[in-house]
């Protein structure tokens, strides 16, 4: 190969170009991002950014300029050919690849129609920028609506600014953290109340009230009224695959197939996955990988740990061409810190049928439970107890090579390390 075109210049990309140039790859390097910033860590931004106590310059991808690639910033990736070869970018210029790299990661679930001036998402630095923005010109009363991971860390960061920034978690499910299982939820949901968060559980969004063009409050579904200076629509991801309608790739939920060596998956005539193609690789939040299952079939990964180690794997796999592949082994695994609770999990807790506290009281601040499918360990997660997962990273490995039950056909969920 002369030409490799990386799209997505995240984590998962930056993984990949390190991983080219390690691996010998002397050609010409091309990385295209629709950012205009040198490449950054996005865990921190809902956390210490916000909170202050990192700053842009903290959180730069050490290394990222050195490997020797064109930059192309702030420009969008818009369509791909796959038979010519061609990325096509905004404004109608066309990069030729001998192999390409999709890591275009995801984006912030806009919310389902008009939004008024101060309502915000947050998924880029440019989105940390705007939110302490508003927040440093004089808006107290937050709402944000939606209590998955990006919510929670960014109500425990406002209200730990020291401000007097009022916050409010409005949440249709009747608990935050809710992927998590068992007890955890409600331990984050008791030390939001600590912390001064208001909690709207079981509350669906119906609108926005607003005075001329800016927000004034939120609508829940019930009727009430909750006043907001500022919204953050907090309410999930979308994959970052528009641009590629119509390349002839298997998308499904929006997400690339790629098999268990993350090359990607045409799409067949019947609609199903197809052949691979060996010239592409997939990588971070943007993949549906063969390879990250539970019993039920792949589950897309939006972990840190996922996107760096695909992204090594992606690039080195490219080179050495299907054949010569290796297949995709890695223990999944997270973690997030929120209201002075260090949560961790390992595995795919979130397909597990049956939760079981193994050390700690379930409900307290320090617990371990495991969750458990047909008899098998399928993950776990802790509060404040992150070093004892080590142990369970170990059992999910064994896991891996236990056989499944005989006639129901399902493959076990690969793990590694």
């Amino acid at each position: 190969m002369r030409e490799v075109v990386v799209v997505g210049a995240g984590l998962a990309g930056v993984r990949a170009c390190e991983s080219l140039r390690a691996r010998g790859f002397g050609g010409t390097l091309t990385v295209v991002s629709d950012e205009p910033d040198l490449p950054y860590d996005r865990p921190p931004l809902t956390k210490q950014v916000v909170a202050g106590t990192l700053t842009e310059a903290d959180i730069r991808l050490a290394g990222a300029e050195d490997f020797g690639a064109r930059w192309i910033r702030g420009t969008a990736a818009v369509g791909l050919d796959r038979v010519r070869r061609r990325v096509r970018l905004a404004g109608g210029a066309e990069l030729p690849y001998d192999g390409l790299v999709l890591a275009t990661g995801a984006q912030a679930r806009p919310w389902p129609g008009q939004v008024p001036a101060g309502v915000l998402t947050v998924r880029g630095l440019a989105d940390v920028r705007a939110l302490r923005a508003a927040v440093g010109g004089g808006a107290r009363e937050v709402v944000i609506v939606g209590a998955g991971f990006v919510g929670v860390e960014l109500a425990s960061s406002l209200v730990g600014l020291g401000l007097g920034v009022r916050v409010t978690l409005v949440e249709p499910f009747r608990r935050p953290l809710r992927a998590l299982g068992g007890t955890v939820p409600d331990v984050v949901a008791a030390a939001a109340r600590r912390a001064g968060v208001g909690l709207r559980l079981g509350t669906a969004v119906s609108g926005f009230r607003t005075a001329g063009e800016r927000v004034a409050g939120v609508v829940p579904a019930d009727g009430s009224d909750l006043p907001a200076e500022l919204v953050v629509v907090a309410i999930g991801m979308v994959p970052a695959t528009g641009w590629l309608a119509g390349a002839g790739l298997a998308l499904p939920s929006g997400r690339v197939h790629c098999d268990a060596r993350l090359f990607a998956r045409t799409a067949a005539a019947d609609g199903t996955a197809g052949a691979v193609d060996p010239r592409i690789v997939v990588a971070g939040d943007v993949a549906w990988c063969e390879a990250v299952r539970s019993a039920d079939g792949p589950v897309p990964l939006e972990h840190w740990s996922n996107a760096a180690a695909q992204g090594e794997l992606a690039a080195g796999n490219l080179l050495a061409g299907p054949a010569a592949a290796d297949g995709y082994e890695h223990v999944p695994s997270f973690w997030t810190s929120a209201f002075g609770l260090r949560i961790k999990s390992v595995g795919l807790p979130g397909t597990g049928g049956r939760v079981v506290a193994e050390e700690g009281e379930p409900g307290s601040e320090k617990v371990v439970e495991a969750h458990y499918r047909d008899g098998r360990l399928v993950g776990a997660v802790s509060v404040n107890l992150g070093k004892r997962l080590v142990e369970y990273a170990r059992r999910l490995q064994e896991e891996r090579d236990r056989p499944e039950p005989a006639g129901d056909g399902r493959i076990p969920m690969p793990v590694a390390e």
